[in-house]
Protein backbone atom coordinates (compact mmCIF):
# COMPACT_ATOMS: atom_id res chain seq x y z
CA UNK A 1 0.00 0.00 0.00
CA UNK A 2 3.13 2.13 0.38
CA UNK A 3 3.74 2.21 -2.92
CA UNK A 4 2.92 5.30 -5.13
CA UNK A 5 1.88 3.65 -7.95
CA UNK A 6 -0.92 1.02 -6.12
CA UNK A 7 -4.50 2.15 -5.23
CA UNK A 8 -6.62 0.50 -3.06
CA UNK A 9 -9.69 -0.47 -3.21
CA UNK A 10 -12.52 2.05 -1.95
CA UNK A 11 -15.88 2.66 -2.05
CA UNK A 12 -16.81 4.25 -4.99
CA UNK A 13 -18.26 8.20 -3.98
CA UNK A 14 -20.94 9.41 -7.05
CA UNK A 15 -19.93 13.15 -6.61
CA UNK A 16 -16.27 12.12 -6.65
CA UNK A 17 -14.25 12.87 -9.67
CA UNK A 18 -11.43 10.84 -9.32
CA UNK A 19 -9.79 7.83 -10.44
CA UNK A 20 -9.79 4.17 -8.92
CA UNK A 21 -10.52 1.02 -8.05
CA UNK A 22 -13.65 0.48 -6.41
CA UNK A 23 -16.23 -1.89 -5.04
CA UNK A 24 -19.98 -0.62 -6.67
CA UNK A 25 -22.81 0.47 -4.21
CA UNK A 26 -25.51 0.16 -6.94
CA UNK A 27 -27.94 3.20 -6.97
CA UNK A 28 -30.54 4.52 -9.67
CA UNK A 29 -28.89 7.03 -11.57
CA UNK A 30 -30.61 9.34 -14.25
CA UNK A 31 -28.10 10.05 -17.00
CA UNK A 32 -28.31 13.26 -18.32
CA UNK A 33 -24.96 13.38 -20.45
CA UNK A 34 -25.17 12.79 -23.96
CA UNK A 35 -22.91 9.81 -24.59
CA UNK A 36 -20.05 10.05 -27.33
CA UNK A 37 -19.69 6.27 -29.14
CA UNK A 38 -16.35 6.31 -29.86
CA UNK A 39 -13.01 5.44 -27.86
CA UNK A 40 -12.25 8.26 -25.81
CA UNK A 41 -8.34 7.53 -26.04
CA UNK A 42 -6.36 8.49 -28.58
CA UNK A 43 -4.75 5.88 -31.22
CA UNK A 44 -1.36 6.16 -29.82
CA UNK A 45 -2.84 5.37 -25.99
CA UNK A 46 -4.83 2.14 -27.39
CA UNK A 47 -1.52 0.82 -28.82
CA UNK A 48 0.39 1.62 -25.91
CA UNK A 49 -2.03 -0.15 -23.58
CA UNK A 50 -2.08 -3.11 -25.77
CA UNK A 51 1.36 -3.40 -25.93
CA UNK A 52 1.43 -3.23 -22.00
CA UNK A 53 -1.05 -5.56 -21.20
CA UNK A 54 1.37 -7.89 -23.25
CA UNK A 55 4.66 -6.74 -22.04
CA UNK A 56 3.95 -6.96 -18.03
CA UNK A 57 1.79 -10.22 -18.67
CA UNK A 58 5.85 -11.43 -20.27
CA UNK A 59 7.75 -9.66 -17.58
CA UNK A 60 5.81 -11.23 -14.87
CA UNK A 61 5.44 -14.73 -16.31
CA UNK A 62 9.33 -14.59 -16.57
CA UNK A 63 9.65 -14.35 -12.94
CA UNK A 64 7.16 -16.48 -11.26
CA UNK A 65 6.50 -18.37 -14.15
CA UNK A 66 4.17 -18.37 -16.59
CA UNK A 67 2.92 -21.98 -16.12
CA UNK A 68 1.68 -22.23 -12.03
CA UNK A 69 -0.32 -19.20 -11.64
CA UNK A 70 -3.19 -17.68 -13.77
CA UNK A 71 -2.43 -13.80 -14.17
CA UNK A 72 -4.40 -11.12 -16.46
CA UNK A 73 -3.26 -8.10 -17.18
CA UNK A 74 -5.76 -5.14 -18.67
CA UNK A 75 -4.30 -1.73 -19.26
CA UNK A 76 -6.23 1.64 -19.81
CA UNK A 77 -4.40 4.70 -20.22
CA UNK A 78 -1.15 3.24 -18.68
CA UNK A 79 -3.55 2.07 -15.44
CA UNK A 80 -3.33 -1.56 -14.98
CA UNK A 81 -5.06 -4.03 -13.43
CA UNK A 82 -3.53 -7.80 -12.48
CA UNK A 83 -6.27 -10.10 -11.68
CA UNK A 84 -6.57 -14.04 -11.44
CA UNK A 85 -4.23 -15.94 -8.96
CA UNK A 86 -0.88 -16.46 -7.45
CA UNK A 87 0.20 -19.33 -5.33
CA UNK A 88 1.63 -16.99 -2.46
CA UNK A 89 1.63 -13.20 -0.79
CA UNK A 90 5.08 -13.41 -2.07
CA UNK A 91 4.58 -13.74 -5.95
CA UNK A 92 1.35 -11.19 -5.46
CA UNK A 93 3.84 -8.62 -3.80
CA UNK A 94 6.69 -9.80 -6.86
CA UNK A 95 3.87 -9.29 -9.68
CA UNK A 96 2.91 -5.75 -8.73
CA UNK A 97 6.60 -4.49 -8.05
CA UNK A 98 7.28 -5.90 -11.80
CA UNK A 99 4.18 -4.14 -13.55
CA UNK A 100 5.05 -1.28 -11.15
CA UNK A 101 8.98 -0.86 -12.83
CA UNK A 102 7.43 -1.85 -16.75
CA UNK A 103 7.91 1.20 -18.92
CA UNK A 104 4.41 3.41 -19.54
CA UNK A 105 2.73 1.93 -16.43
CA UNK A 106 1.20 4.66 -14.47
CA UNK A 107 -0.90 2.91 -11.71
CA UNK A 108 -0.90 -0.45 -10.84
CA UNK A 109 -4.44 -1.65 -9.02
CA UNK A 110 -3.24 -5.54 -7.62
CA UNK A 111 -6.27 -7.79 -7.27
CA UNK A 112 -4.86 -10.59 -7.56
CA UNK A 113 -6.20 -13.63 -5.44
CA UNK A 114 -3.43 -15.64 -3.05
CA UNK A 115 -5.37 -18.93 -4.05
CA UNK A 116 -4.86 -21.85 -6.78
CA UNK A 117 -5.62 -21.16 -10.51
CA UNK A 118 -9.01 -21.15 -11.50
CA UNK A 119 -10.62 -24.56 -13.47
CA UNK A 120 -11.06 -24.94 -16.77
CA UNK A 121 -14.72 -24.49 -16.08
CA UNK A 122 -14.46 -20.98 -14.16
CA UNK A 123 -12.49 -19.92 -16.68
CA UNK A 124 -15.26 -20.48 -19.31
CA UNK A 125 -18.04 -19.83 -16.53
CA UNK A 126 -15.82 -16.26 -16.65
CA UNK A 127 -15.72 -16.28 -20.25
CA UNK A 128 -19.32 -16.39 -20.55
CA UNK A 129 -19.89 -14.05 -18.10
CA UNK A 130 -18.16 -11.18 -19.40
CA UNK A 131 -19.89 -11.80 -22.77
CA UNK A 132 -23.23 -11.12 -21.20
CA UNK A 133 -22.01 -8.16 -18.88
CA UNK A 134 -20.56 -6.47 -22.11
CA UNK A 135 -23.85 -7.02 -24.49
CA UNK A 136 -25.82 -5.62 -22.00
CA UNK A 137 -24.09 -2.67 -21.87
CA UNK A 138 -24.13 -2.36 -25.32
CA UNK A 139 -27.99 -2.57 -24.87
CA UNK A 140 -27.97 0.26 -22.50
CA UNK A 141 -29.09 3.87 -23.86
CA UNK A 142 -26.43 6.56 -22.62
CA UNK A 143 -23.13 4.41 -22.34
CA UNK A 144 -21.12 2.42 -24.79
CA UNK A 145 -18.87 -0.53 -24.54
CA UNK A 146 -15.96 1.32 -26.29
CA UNK A 147 -15.56 3.37 -23.30
CA UNK A 148 -14.93 1.07 -21.68
CA UNK A 149 -13.52 -2.55 -20.79
CA UNK A 150 -14.54 -5.62 -19.34
CA UNK A 151 -13.12 -8.00 -17.22
CA UNK A 152 -14.10 -11.17 -15.26
CA UNK A 153 -12.51 -13.26 -12.37
CA UNK A 154 -14.54 -16.00 -10.68
CA UNK A 155 -17.93 -14.15 -11.29
CA UNK A 156 -16.48 -10.76 -10.30
CA UNK A 157 -16.65 -7.94 -12.87
CA UNK A 158 -14.09 -5.53 -13.13
CA UNK A 159 -14.88 -1.97 -15.33
CA UNK A 160 -12.33 0.36 -16.72
CA UNK A 161 -12.65 3.53 -18.93
CA UNK A 162 -12.85 7.07 -19.08
CA UNK A 163 -16.38 7.82 -18.21
CA UNK A 164 -18.16 10.64 -16.37
CA UNK A 165 -20.09 10.18 -12.62
CA UNK A 166 -22.94 9.61 -14.26
CA UNK A 167 -22.02 6.89 -16.78
CA UNK A 168 -20.12 5.12 -14.16
CA UNK A 169 -23.25 4.64 -11.68
CA UNK A 170 -25.39 3.19 -15.23
CA UNK A 171 -22.57 0.60 -16.23
CA UNK A 172 -21.84 -0.44 -12.33
CA UNK A 173 -25.85 -0.96 -12.49
CA UNK A 174 -26.16 -2.68 -15.56
CA UNK A 175 -23.17 -4.97 -14.58
CA UNK A 176 -24.37 -5.78 -10.72
CA UNK A 177 -27.72 -7.06 -12.92
CA UNK A 178 -26.40 -9.86 -15.19
CA UNK A 179 -27.00 -12.95 -13.43
CA UNK A 180 -24.00 -15.04 -12.47
CA UNK A 181 -22.27 -11.55 -11.34
CA UNK A 182 -21.18 -12.04 -7.73
CA UNK A 183 -19.70 -8.57 -7.75
CA UNK A 184 -18.77 -5.50 -9.84
CA UNK A 185 -15.32 -3.55 -9.28
CA UNK A 186 -14.79 -0.16 -10.57
CA UNK A 187 -11.57 0.72 -11.98
CA UNK A 188 -13.06 4.22 -13.94
CA UNK A 189 -10.94 6.70 -14.90
CA UNK A 190 -13.51 9.47 -13.72
CA UNK A 191 -13.93 12.84 -15.94
CA UNK A 192 -16.58 15.87 -15.98
CA UNK A 193 -18.42 15.72 -19.14
CA UNK A 194 -16.59 19.09 -20.09
CA UNK A 195 -13.27 17.39 -19.54
CA UNK A 196 -14.33 14.88 -21.69
CA UNK A 197 -16.31 17.28 -24.47
CA UNK A 198 -12.65 18.52 -24.66
CA UNK A 199 -10.56 15.32 -24.65
CA UNK A 200 -13.02 14.43 -27.97
CA UNK A 201 -12.50 17.78 -29.51
CA UNK A 202 -8.80 16.99 -29.50
CA UNK A 203 -9.31 13.57 -30.55
CA UNK A 204 -11.67 15.25 -33.77
CA UNK A 205 -8.67 17.53 -34.93
CA UNK A 206 -5.69 15.08 -34.86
Amino acid sequence: MANMKLLSVSVILASALISGCAPVLVGGAAITSATVMTDRRTTGSIVDDEVLEKRVRYEIGEVIGHDKHHIAVTSYEGKVLLTGEVLTSLDKERAQAIATKSVGVNTVINELAVMDPSSVTTLLSDSMLATKVRSAIIGTENISLNQMKVTVQRGIVYLMGIVTPEEAKLASKVAAGVNGVQQVVTCFNVETKAAIDNRLKNLSHN
